[in-house]
């Protein structure tokens, strides 16, 4: 009963009033319409019924018998297809040409039991393809009335295809009525002027058009109660120009309108004996003009086309796009030309240079010799020997880096009478230049650290302006769908977008709430869009749990294939109060799981704080969209320049994709990580050294695809010291393999145990098992 809605209702009326519409003891009609609101899962029992009644009301016997069998037998048919597919949508098209071939079946067995003429067997045909056709025509106009929003314009596909199914209706319509009413004549006046008025001269038109044909096809042309089929053409004229009336008048009001179109029938009259003004004509004209002009505002508010608008805001929608895109990829190249000229001026020296050295005693001579007695013998007198002596020693501080009594020349020595002074300030002096030197290394380092910071950040706004690129709206059949389906379970979806990634992933935002004062779980309706769309959906982190009576945004997001649960166990170096490794586990938007463990350099407090300030920048720098690998260089680089005291840590991240299985591996420093299996362990080993301690980092990267069932297990290089001998690694993978629980929480709890045992149940350096498990979602 929770099924049945107001629209529903509708749907399951005009089914049984166009099963009426039979031709040549056939009533394709019926089966095509049934076969299109079945796809729409709209009180499906209630329409199966109303079909049936229809058709069994103006057919014999046998041909309805027929038809309930057919419709009942699509019923099961889609039925079974649906729970083959887990509840996915019926494509329309495969089910109307089943639809087809059943009634086409069903006819062709009666036709060979009872010796049918070769006559039949082209109205089977034909039927077959009218009901292929009539299906796919009464789609459109079925989602109108179900889905369709008050005041929503139609466009000229569902004007045409609503006007069809309006005049089949008044097609099924039995004239009931009196010597001075008809009701088939005033629900075909009533009608050619609502639609007029509503949606303008293009659909007063198609429906005088469609009206008139029904006249011509039910009989009721001439009034005074004789057929007459012969001049079809002028009444369906004068209908189509009463309806291109309706629509030039519906600017000025209802009730001009109203009269204008009473005038237009009332001037046919004198034109054509087919619009005799009789009692009957007068009071179907009279009923007509009253339901009219007394219908609610809402329902009979004007509707204008909106196409074009549509299309403007699309046009600047991508303009904006496409300025966003260029605007970041420039920022992007200005970020790289600038880490490139920091490059350029950022290179380090191990030594002092030639110049340098040559400046140092240039300096020394002349505050040193100038004032000496012996100066004149030595660089005027004895200037070449001095000059060499020099040169000597200028070799031997550029290989030592200092001057010692042994490496002055004997001749020299000898002859310099301030030779103890003169080795003290050279040294001196040098030792002022290696100082200068350092610094001006440690400013190239901290250069080095921002032209890296620099390109990082131009990589992070690139790959955006490219996500932004690749990111495209999904538009069209999906989005229908899914409002469709969320109004079958009461909720009114106000504004929706499909965003597709490049990833091919799509996340849906929704403004919804729920009607008559319902509360629905975000968890229900992703159900409902799911079953939709064909794919299994879930609710985004941030967004709400209820849906409400009032609109509010909520975002649905594909569910992953996989889901992990994970368990952690560690314990402080003995005689340590704190541990000095750090964990963390992050689920991103993406469908990604990170896990990363860190190792502080050492133990105790500061090794924490080491560890913990590589664990929380790796979570900020991530969650703000940055690149595993990137944000690892940007840390490294902040690191090596954040102060004389170098922090080293080690980095361990194994990056599982939700959605494929694949784990990305990354290790600095780190220590062996193992993936179980069901009968083996698999090791993942590391070579490099810890972050923070040189401007580039080494990475040792591997990829693995993960099954159902599989562990992972990361350890700190504390739990492999405890044991002893060389074959460290293959007594973990024993430990692991020999533990048969599933809960990865007892798992990594055991592991540690087991491992404390190699050294007496104490723990000689921090240890940290951090495990997850890997089960797919069913």
């Amino acid at each position: 009963m929770k099924e049945i809605t107001k629209r529903g209702i509708a749907i399951t009326l005009i089914g049984l009033m166009v099963s009426r519409a039979q031709f040549l003891s056939m009533n394709p009609i019926a089966v095509a319409f049934f076969a299109a609101a079945y796809v729409e899962k709209t009180m499906r029992p209630f329409l199966l019924i109303g079909v049936t009644i229809g058709s069994a009301m103006v057919l014999p016997t046998v041909e309805a018998i027929k038809y309930t069998f057919v419709i009942i037998l699509l019923a099961i048919i889609g039925n079974l297809i649906e729970n083959r597919t887990k509840n996915k949508p019926i494509p329309l098209q495969a089910f109307a040409f089943i639809a087809a071939i059943v009634t086409a079946g069903i006819s062709l067995t009666k036709y060979f039991l009872s010796y049918g003429t070769r006559e039949q067997l082209l109205y089977i045909a034909l039927e077959a393809v009218l009901i292929l056709c009539l299906t796919l025509v009464f789609s459109r106009p079925i989602k109108f009335i179900l889905y369709g929003e008050m005041g929503q314009a139609m466009d000229n596909e569902q004007l045409i295809s609503m006007a069809l199914l309006g005049g089949l209706v008044i097609y099924g319509i039995p004239d009931i009525g009196g010597i001075e009413f008809s009701l088939f004549k005033t629900t075909i006046f009533f009608l050619i002027l609502l639609m007029g008025y509503k949606y303008g001269a293009g659909a007063g038109a198609i429906s005088g058009t469609v009206c008139g044909i029904v006249m011509g096809v039910q009989g009721y042309i001439n009034v005074t109660g004789t057929t007459i089929k012969e001049d079809l053409l002028p009444i369906v004229a004068v209908m189509c120009c009463l309806g291109i009336l309706v629509g030039m008048f519906r600017e000025v009001g209802r009730l001009a309108t109203a009269v204008a179109y009473s005038v237009g029938i009332i001037g046919a009259s004198y034109l054509y004996d087919e619009f005799l003004m009789t009692t009957t004509q007068i009071g179907a004209i009279v009923s007509s003009v009253i339901l009219f002009l007394f219908l609610p505002a809402t329902i009979m508010r004007r509707i204008q086309g909106n196409t074009e608008r549509k299309s403007e805001m699309q046009f600047i929608e991508q303009n904006i796009q496409s300025m966003t895109r260029q605007k970041l990829h420039g920022f992007a190249e200005s970020f790289q030309k600038l880490s490139s000229t920091f490059h350029t001026i950022s290179d380090t020296r191990t030594s002092l240079s030639r110049q340098e050295v040559d400046a140092i005693f240039d300096e020394l001579s002349e505050r040193l010799c100038k004032d000496c007695s012996n100066c004149a013998a030595c660089w005027k007198t004895d200037f070449y020997d001095t000059y060499k002596a020099t040169f000597s020693i200028l070799n031997s501080v550029e290989q030592n880096g200092y001057i010692c009594e042994a490496d002055v020349p004997v001749a020299f020595a000898k002859r310099c009478i301030n030779l103890g002074e003169f080795l003290s300030e050279t040294n001196r002096s040098l030792e002022i230049a290696k100082v200068n030197l350092n610094w001006t290394n440690r400013m190239a380092e901290s250069r080095e650290a921002i032209a890296g910071q620099l390109g990082e950040v131009a990589k992070i706004i690139d790959d955006f302006s490219k996500d932004l690129s690749d990111t495209i709206a999904v538009n069209g059949a999906e989005e229908r769908q899914i409002i469709n389906q969320l109004k079958l379970n009461h909720i009114q979806v106000k504004q929706i977008s499909i965003m597709e990634r490049r990833s091919k992933r799509q996340d849906i935002y929704v403004v919804a709430r729920t009607s008559k004062g319902r509360c629905i779980t975000t968890k229900e309706t992703a159900t409902i869009i799911g079953s939709a769309i064909g794919k299994k959906v879930k609710p985004d982190e941030g967004s709400k749990n209820i849906l409400t009576k009032d609109y509010e945004t909520f975002i649905f997001v594909e569910d992953t294939t996989f889901k992990t649960l994970t368990g952690v166990a560690k314990v402080p170096r003995v005689g340590e109060s704190v541990s000095g490794d750090n964990f963390s586990i992050m689920n991103l938007g993406t469908g990604d799981m990170i896990m990363t463990l860190s190792d502080g350099m050492g133990s105790g407090k500061l090794a924490c704080e080491e560890s913990e300030s590589v664990v929380e920048l790796l979570e900020q720098l991530i969650d703000a969209g940055f690149k595993e690998e990137s944000a690892i260089k940007l840390i490294n680089s902040i690191l090596v320049s954040r102060s004389e005291s170098q922090m080293f840590s080690t980095v361990d991240m194994s990056i599982l994709n939700l959605y494929t299985g694949i784990c990305d591996f990354i290790k600095i420093g780190a220590s062996t990580t193992f993936i179980k299996r069901d009968n083996w362990v698999e090791s993942i080993c590391s070579t490099t050294l810890p972050v923070g301690m040189f401007n580039t980092v080494d990475f040792d990267g591997v990829s693995k695809k993960l099954y159902d069932g599989d562990f992972i297990v990361m350890v700190t290089d504390g739990v492999l010291d405890c044991i002893q001998g060389e074959n460290k690694q293959q007594e973990v993978e024993h430990i692991i393999m020999s533990i048969k629980s599933r809960n990865p929480q007892d798992m990594a709890e055991q592991i540690l145990s087991r491992a404390m045992e190699y050294s007496d149940n104490e723990a000689i350096d921090d240890m940290t098992v951090l495990v997850a498990g890997v089960w797919k979602k069913y």
